[in-house]
């Protein structure tokens, strides 16, 4: 979840959180989805993210870790 508010709540009330990242990085770790091809794809969208982040899911995910 990448909004604020939500993800106060629910922390508040006690679920673990994860945002947009986390699932595809989840996904790929599964062998569900190519997550290079995933974030090709969304940096052609107004996604908004760091690029250091990308940058390092990347690096792990390239590396098998």
């Amino acid at each position: 979840m990448d909004e604020r508010k939500g993800v106060r709540i629910c922390l508040r009330e006690g679920f673990a959180v994860t945002g947009t990242l986390g699932i595809l990085d989840l996904a790929a770790r599964r062998g569900l989805v190519d997550l290079a091809e995933c974030i090709d794809r969304m940096k052609a969208t107004n996604f908004r993210y760091r690029p250091q982040m990308l940058e390092d899911m990347l690096s792990r995910y390239r590396s098998g870790r």
